[in-house]
Protein backbone atom coordinates (compact mmCIF):
# COMPACT_ATOMS: atom_id res chain seq x y z
CA UNK A 1 0.00 0.00 0.00
CA UNK A 2 1.08 3.43 -0.78
CA UNK A 3 1.98 5.57 2.01
CA UNK A 4 0.79 9.37 1.94
CA UNK A 5 3.09 11.85 3.51
CA UNK A 6 2.05 14.04 5.99
CA UNK A 7 1.40 17.72 5.47
CA UNK A 8 3.75 19.83 7.52
CA UNK A 9 1.64 22.16 9.82
CA UNK A 10 3.88 25.49 8.93
CA UNK A 11 2.71 24.61 5.30
CA UNK A 12 -0.55 25.47 6.10
CA UNK A 13 0.13 28.04 8.12
CA UNK A 14 1.94 29.66 5.46
CA UNK A 15 -0.90 29.70 3.10
CA UNK A 16 -3.20 30.73 5.31
CA UNK A 17 -1.38 33.81 5.86
CA UNK A 18 -0.62 34.78 2.19
CA UNK A 19 -4.19 34.57 1.93
CA UNK A 20 -4.60 37.11 4.83
CA UNK A 21 -2.27 39.40 3.36
CA UNK A 22 -3.68 39.10 0.29
CA UNK A 23 -7.26 40.18 0.86
CA UNK A 24 -5.16 42.75 3.65
CA UNK A 25 -3.60 44.32 0.70
CA UNK A 26 -7.00 44.13 -1.68
CA UNK A 27 -9.12 46.16 0.87
CA UNK A 28 -6.32 48.65 1.52
CA UNK A 29 -6.25 49.47 -2.29
CA UNK A 30 -9.93 50.79 -1.95
CA UNK A 31 -11.42 53.81 -0.44
CA UNK A 32 -15.70 53.37 0.08
CA UNK A 33 -17.51 56.84 0.80
CA UNK A 34 -20.85 57.01 1.46
CA UNK A 35 -22.84 59.73 0.02
CA UNK A 36 -25.88 59.67 2.51
CA UNK A 37 -29.17 62.17 1.60
CA UNK A 38 -28.69 65.71 -0.17
CA UNK A 39 -30.62 68.63 1.95
CA UNK A 40 -31.02 70.85 -1.36
CA UNK A 41 -34.12 72.38 -2.36
CA UNK A 42 -35.86 73.03 -5.81
CA UNK A 43 -38.11 75.87 -6.87
CA UNK A 44 -39.87 73.88 -9.54
CA UNK A 45 -41.89 70.83 -8.17
CA UNK A 46 -42.94 69.72 -11.46
CA UNK A 47 -40.43 66.45 -11.95
CA UNK A 48 -39.16 63.86 -10.34
CA UNK A 49 -36.34 61.49 -10.65
CA UNK A 50 -37.63 58.28 -12.44
CA UNK A 51 -34.02 56.48 -13.08
CA UNK A 52 -30.68 57.28 -12.75
CA UNK A 53 -28.52 55.23 -15.51
CA UNK A 54 -24.75 55.16 -15.22
CA UNK A 55 -23.12 55.00 -18.71
CA UNK A 56 -19.57 55.60 -18.06
CA UNK A 57 -16.98 53.44 -19.74
CA UNK A 58 -15.52 51.89 -16.35
CA UNK A 59 -18.46 51.78 -13.72
CA UNK A 60 -16.39 49.67 -11.20
CA UNK A 61 -14.99 53.09 -9.56
CA UNK A 62 -15.34 56.75 -9.95
CA UNK A 63 -10.92 57.58 -9.82
CA UNK A 64 -7.59 57.36 -8.10
CA UNK A 65 -6.99 58.67 -5.28
CA UNK A 66 -3.40 59.06 -2.64
CA UNK A 67 -4.03 57.72 0.84
CA UNK A 68 -2.13 59.03 3.84
CA UNK A 69 1.01 56.79 2.57
CA UNK A 70 0.97 58.50 -0.89
CA UNK A 71 -0.11 55.20 -1.92
CA UNK A 72 -2.60 54.38 -4.85
CA UNK A 73 -6.00 53.95 -3.84
CA UNK A 74 -9.13 53.42 -6.12
CA UNK A 75 -12.18 55.65 -4.93
CA UNK A 76 -15.74 53.84 -5.06
CA UNK A 77 -19.24 54.76 -4.09
CA UNK A 78 -21.02 52.49 -1.46
CA UNK A 79 -23.52 49.87 -3.37
CA UNK A 80 -22.06 51.25 -6.87
CA UNK A 81 -22.76 54.99 -8.46
CA UNK A 82 -26.52 54.02 -9.21
CA UNK A 83 -27.54 53.08 -6.32
CA UNK A 84 -25.19 55.81 -4.54
CA UNK A 85 -26.92 58.34 -6.71
CA UNK A 86 -30.15 57.32 -6.11
CA UNK A 87 -30.32 57.37 -2.50
CA UNK A 88 -28.52 60.57 -2.49
CA UNK A 89 -31.49 62.40 -4.22
CA UNK A 90 -34.23 59.87 -2.94
CA UNK A 91 -36.12 62.93 -2.20
CA UNK A 92 -36.77 64.00 -5.89
CA UNK A 93 -38.01 60.55 -6.88
CA UNK A 94 -41.69 60.50 -5.67
CA UNK A 95 -43.94 59.85 -8.62
CA UNK A 96 -46.20 62.56 -9.33
CA UNK A 97 -48.70 62.04 -12.26
CA UNK A 98 -48.68 65.45 -13.01
CA UNK A 99 -44.87 65.88 -13.26
CA UNK A 100 -42.81 64.44 -15.67
CA UNK A 101 -40.45 61.39 -14.98
CA UNK A 102 -36.86 62.68 -15.74
CA UNK A 103 -34.23 60.14 -16.48
CA UNK A 104 -30.33 61.36 -15.25
CA UNK A 105 -28.03 59.76 -17.37
CA UNK A 106 -24.42 59.75 -15.93
CA UNK A 107 -21.62 59.87 -18.68
CA UNK A 108 -18.93 61.03 -16.55
CA UNK A 109 -17.95 60.86 -12.70
CA UNK A 110 -14.49 60.99 -11.48
CA UNK A 111 -12.33 62.29 -9.20
CA UNK A 112 -8.25 62.65 -10.03
CA UNK A 113 -5.57 63.91 -8.33
CA UNK A 114 -1.77 64.95 -9.27
CA UNK A 115 1.21 64.86 -6.14
CA UNK A 116 2.43 68.74 -6.08
CA UNK A 117 5.22 67.65 -3.17
CA UNK A 118 5.93 65.74 -0.23
CA UNK A 119 2.83 67.74 1.54
CA UNK A 120 0.28 68.82 -0.75
CA UNK A 121 -2.00 67.11 -3.55
CA UNK A 122 -3.77 69.07 -6.43
CA UNK A 123 -7.10 67.44 -7.51
CA UNK A 124 -10.42 68.22 -9.49
CA UNK A 125 -13.63 66.43 -9.24
CA UNK A 126 -16.19 66.24 -12.68
CA UNK A 127 -19.44 65.34 -13.47
CA UNK A 128 -21.21 65.07 -17.07
CA UNK A 129 -24.90 64.06 -17.67
CA UNK A 130 -27.69 64.24 -19.23
CA UNK A 131 -31.42 64.69 -18.70
CA UNK A 132 -33.94 62.98 -20.75
CA UNK A 133 -38.11 62.83 -20.62
CA UNK A 134 -39.72 59.32 -20.67
CA UNK A 135 -42.83 60.49 -22.96
CA UNK A 136 -44.46 56.90 -22.70
CA UNK A 137 -41.91 54.61 -23.92
CA UNK A 138 -39.72 56.90 -25.42
CA UNK A 139 -36.64 58.59 -24.06
CA UNK A 140 -36.39 62.46 -24.95
CA UNK A 141 -33.25 64.35 -24.37
CA UNK A 142 -33.70 67.47 -23.22
CA UNK A 143 -30.29 68.95 -22.02
CA UNK A 144 -26.69 67.99 -20.73
CA UNK A 145 -24.75 69.35 -17.77
CA UNK A 146 -21.14 69.32 -17.00
CA UNK A 147 -19.45 70.84 -14.18
CA UNK A 148 -15.88 70.46 -12.44
CA UNK A 149 -14.61 71.38 -8.79
CA UNK A 150 -10.75 71.74 -7.80
CA UNK A 151 -9.21 71.33 -4.62
CA UNK A 152 -5.74 71.45 -3.16
CA UNK A 153 -5.31 69.15 0.11
CA UNK A 154 -2.69 67.35 2.36
CA UNK A 155 -1.88 63.92 2.08
CA UNK A 156 -3.28 63.42 5.70
CA UNK A 157 -6.60 65.03 4.75
CA UNK A 158 -8.82 62.23 3.53
CA UNK A 159 -12.66 62.59 3.89
CA UNK A 160 -13.79 65.19 1.22
CA UNK A 161 -14.55 63.13 -0.94
CA UNK A 162 -18.06 62.77 0.21
CA UNK A 163 -18.85 66.65 0.16
CA UNK A 164 -17.13 66.73 -3.53
CA UNK A 165 -19.37 64.18 -4.79
CA UNK A 166 -22.29 65.34 -3.25
CA UNK A 167 -21.55 69.09 -4.80
CA UNK A 168 -21.40 67.44 -8.27
CA UNK A 169 -24.95 66.19 -8.16
CA UNK A 170 -26.56 68.81 -5.84
CA UNK A 171 -24.97 71.22 -8.89
CA UNK A 172 -26.46 68.84 -11.52
CA UNK A 173 -30.07 68.72 -10.07
CA UNK A 174 -30.11 72.63 -9.23
CA UNK A 175 -28.92 73.25 -12.80
CA UNK A 176 -32.04 71.19 -14.12
CA UNK A 177 -34.38 72.34 -11.60
CA UNK A 178 -33.53 75.97 -13.27
CA UNK A 179 -33.79 74.24 -16.56
CA UNK A 180 -37.12 73.20 -15.78
CA UNK A 181 -38.12 76.91 -14.69
CA UNK A 182 -37.26 78.51 -17.96
CA UNK A 183 -38.60 75.83 -20.32
CA UNK A 184 -41.85 75.09 -18.17
CA UNK A 185 -44.42 75.04 -20.99
CA UNK A 186 -42.84 76.60 -23.34
CA UNK A 187 -40.33 73.98 -24.32
CA UNK A 188 -41.83 72.21 -26.97
CA UNK A 189 -39.85 68.81 -26.06
CA UNK A 190 -42.16 69.07 -23.02
CA UNK A 191 -45.22 67.90 -24.73
CA UNK A 192 -47.02 65.15 -23.48
CA UNK A 193 -49.65 64.92 -25.30
CA UNK A 194 -51.63 67.31 -28.46
CA UNK A 195 -55.08 68.65 -27.92
CA UNK A 196 -55.93 69.44 -31.51
CA UNK A 197 -59.61 72.38 -30.55
CA UNK A 198 -61.39 73.24 -33.41
CA UNK A 199 -62.47 76.64 -34.00
CA UNK A 200 -65.59 78.34 -36.09
CA UNK A 201 -64.44 79.36 -39.59
CA UNK A 202 -63.20 82.92 -39.67
CA UNK A 203 -65.53 85.43 -41.11
CA UNK A 204 -68.29 82.32 -40.74
CA UNK A 205 -71.04 85.23 -39.22
CA UNK A 206 -69.46 88.10 -40.86
CA UNK A 207 -69.35 86.79 -44.12
CA UNK A 208 -68.24 90.42 -46.05
CA UNK A 209 -64.72 92.33 -46.00
CA UNK A 210 -63.91 94.53 -48.19
CA UNK A 211 -62.74 92.40 -51.58
CA UNK A 212 -63.33 88.92 -49.79
CA UNK A 213 -66.75 87.03 -49.20
CA UNK A 214 -65.80 84.16 -46.37
CA UNK A 215 -67.87 80.92 -46.78
CA UNK A 216 -70.87 81.27 -44.44
CA UNK A 217 -74.21 79.06 -44.88
CA UNK A 218 -76.19 82.32 -43.55
CA UNK A 219 -74.97 84.10 -47.35
CA UNK A 220 -75.09 82.67 -50.60
CA UNK A 221 -73.37 84.61 -53.67
CA UNK A 222 -74.86 87.17 -56.03
CA UNK A 223 -73.63 88.68 -59.29
CA UNK A 224 -72.67 91.54 -57.62
CA UNK A 225 -69.72 89.95 -55.72
CA UNK A 226 -67.82 88.98 -59.31
CA UNK A 227 -65.74 92.66 -59.70
CA UNK A 228 -63.39 91.25 -61.67
CA UNK A 229 -62.68 91.95 -65.51
CA UNK A 230 -63.16 89.26 -67.49
CA UNK A 231 -60.21 87.82 -69.26
CA UNK A 232 -59.69 88.70 -73.32
CA UNK A 233 -58.69 84.92 -74.03
CA UNK A 234 -61.26 82.93 -72.49
CA UNK A 235 -64.44 80.46 -73.66
CA UNK A 236 -66.11 80.42 -70.38
CA UNK A 237 -68.89 83.19 -69.10
CA UNK A 238 -67.69 83.36 -65.75
CA UNK A 239 -65.36 82.53 -63.06
CA UNK A 240 -65.36 82.15 -59.32
CA UNK A 241 -61.72 82.19 -57.17
CA UNK A 242 -62.17 80.42 -54.27
CA UNK A 243 -59.61 79.26 -51.67
CA UNK A 244 -59.19 77.74 -48.10
CA UNK A 245 -56.56 78.54 -45.57
CA UNK A 246 -55.45 77.51 -41.77
CA UNK A 247 -54.04 79.11 -39.32
CA UNK A 248 -52.71 76.88 -36.06
CA UNK A 249 -52.82 79.05 -32.64
CA UNK A 250 -50.21 76.84 -29.93
CA UNK A 251 -50.27 76.80 -26.58
CA UNK A 252 -48.07 74.89 -23.84
CA UNK A 253 -49.68 73.86 -20.70
CA UNK A 254 -48.98 71.65 -18.21
CA UNK A 255 -47.41 69.44 -20.73
CA UNK A 256 -50.34 69.03 -23.01
CA UNK A 257 -49.93 71.30 -26.35
CA UNK A 258 -53.35 72.90 -26.95
CA UNK A 259 -53.70 73.60 -30.75
CA UNK A 260 -56.67 76.12 -31.75
CA UNK A 261 -56.97 74.97 -35.59
CA UNK A 262 -59.26 77.62 -37.68
CA UNK A 263 -59.94 77.19 -41.28
CA UNK A 264 -61.24 80.07 -43.67
CA UNK A 265 -62.69 79.31 -46.97
CA UNK A 266 -63.39 82.15 -49.13
CA UNK A 267 -63.94 83.76 -52.42
CA UNK A 268 -62.22 87.10 -53.68
CA UNK A 269 -64.01 89.58 -55.77
CA UNK A 270 -61.67 91.02 -57.62
CA UNK A 271 -60.63 88.16 -58.85
CA UNK A 272 -63.93 86.03 -59.91
CA UNK A 273 -65.79 87.69 -63.38
CA UNK A 274 -68.54 87.19 -64.93
CA UNK A 275 -70.27 88.66 -68.15
CA UNK A 276 -73.35 90.07 -68.78
CA UNK A 277 -76.45 88.90 -68.18
CA UNK A 278 -76.25 85.30 -66.98
CA UNK A 279 -78.56 83.10 -65.73
CA UNK A 280 -79.35 82.03 -62.17
CA UNK A 281 -78.74 78.41 -63.40
CA UNK A 282 -75.01 79.86 -63.61
CA UNK A 283 -74.66 81.67 -61.01
CA UNK A 284 -75.48 78.20 -59.12
CA UNK A 285 -73.00 76.57 -60.71
CA UNK A 286 -70.28 79.25 -59.45
CA UNK A 287 -71.95 78.83 -55.94
CA UNK A 288 -71.07 75.49 -55.80
CA UNK A 289 -67.93 75.44 -56.40
CA UNK A 290 -67.31 77.57 -53.57
CA UNK A 291 -69.23 75.06 -51.32
CA UNK A 292 -66.74 72.33 -52.64
CA UNK A 293 -64.07 74.55 -51.06
CA UNK A 294 -65.79 74.53 -48.07
CA UNK A 295 -66.39 71.03 -47.76
CA UNK A 296 -62.59 70.54 -48.52
CA UNK A 297 -61.88 72.34 -45.66
CA UNK A 298 -63.96 70.38 -43.28
CA UNK A 299 -62.65 67.28 -44.42
CA UNK A 300 -59.34 68.83 -43.64
CA UNK A 301 -60.48 69.36 -39.81
CA UNK A 302 -61.93 65.78 -39.85
CA UNK A 303 -58.71 64.49 -40.97
CA UNK A 304 -56.16 66.45 -38.93
CA UNK A 305 -58.32 65.52 -35.89
CA UNK A 306 -57.52 61.99 -35.96
CA UNK A 307 -53.51 61.94 -36.92
CA UNK A 308 -51.65 64.78 -35.19
CA UNK A 309 -48.36 63.33 -33.18
CA UNK A 310 -46.34 64.92 -30.75
CA UNK A 311 -43.04 64.82 -32.63
CA UNK A 312 -44.49 66.14 -35.91
CA UNK A 313 -47.97 68.25 -35.60
CA UNK A 314 -46.32 71.40 -37.24
CA UNK A 315 -45.30 69.29 -40.01
CA UNK A 316 -48.57 67.06 -40.64
CA UNK A 317 -50.67 70.13 -40.68
CA UNK A 318 -48.87 71.19 -43.53
CA UNK A 319 -48.20 67.92 -45.59
CA UNK A 320 -52.33 67.82 -44.90
CA UNK A 321 -52.74 71.07 -46.26
CA UNK A 322 -51.08 70.19 -49.56
CA UNK A 323 -52.97 66.64 -50.04
CA UNK A 324 -55.93 68.12 -49.60
CA UNK A 325 -55.24 71.73 -52.01
CA UNK A 326 -54.85 68.88 -54.73
CA UNK A 327 -57.78 67.39 -53.72
CA UNK A 328 -59.95 70.46 -54.27
CA UNK A 329 -58.74 71.31 -57.24
CA UNK A 330 -58.96 67.45 -58.53
CA UNK A 331 -62.48 68.26 -57.48
CA UNK A 332 -63.11 71.36 -59.01
CA UNK A 333 -61.81 69.95 -62.38
CA UNK A 334 -64.27 66.64 -61.94
CA UNK A 335 -66.91 69.08 -61.02
CA UNK A 336 -66.85 70.73 -63.92
CA UNK A 337 -66.16 67.98 -66.40
CA UNK A 338 -69.27 66.39 -65.39
CA UNK A 339 -71.65 69.35 -65.18
CA UNK A 340 -70.26 70.77 -68.12
CA UNK A 341 -69.60 74.28 -66.71
CA UNK A 342 -73.46 73.88 -65.83
CA UNK A 343 -74.48 72.97 -68.98
CA UNK A 344 -74.78 69.27 -68.32
CA UNK A 345 -78.01 69.45 -66.33
CA UNK A 346 -77.66 65.69 -65.08
CA UNK A 347 -74.08 66.20 -64.19
CA UNK A 348 -74.92 69.59 -62.15
CA UNK A 349 -77.96 67.70 -60.46
CA UNK A 350 -75.33 65.05 -59.22
CA UNK A 351 -73.04 67.20 -57.84
CA UNK A 352 -75.38 69.90 -56.40
CA UNK A 353 -76.30 66.41 -54.53
CA UNK A 354 -73.77 65.54 -53.50
CA UNK A 355 -71.93 68.29 -52.12
CA UNK A 356 -75.31 69.61 -50.27
CA UNK A 357 -75.51 66.12 -48.54
CA UNK A 358 -71.79 66.69 -47.04
CA UNK A 359 -72.68 70.32 -46.08
CA UNK A 360 -75.62 68.92 -44.42
CA UNK A 361 -73.89 67.19 -42.06
CA UNK A 362 -71.55 70.12 -41.82
CA UNK A 363 -74.50 72.30 -40.63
Amino acid sequence: MKKYKKIKPILVLNCIFFLLMLQTSTYAQEKIIYLGNTAIKLNNNNFYLLKIIDERPDKRRIGTVYNEEKEDVYLKLLNGTVKASNEFLTRFSKKDNASYPIVLKIKELKVVEKIVNSKIVNGSSEIKVEFGFMRDSTLIDLTPFQTKITFTRSFNVTDRYQYLIGRLLDKSILYFDQWMTVNFDKNPLLIKAVQLNIKPDYGIDKPISGDTVFWSNKYKLSWKDFEGSKPLSTKYAAQVFTNFEYNALTNLKNGVLNIDLQLKAYMLKSASWTSLSLSEEHLAHEQLHFDITKVIAERYKKKASKMLTIDDYDSELQLLFIEMYRELNRLQKEYDAESNHSINFVGQQKWQSLISDELRVIR
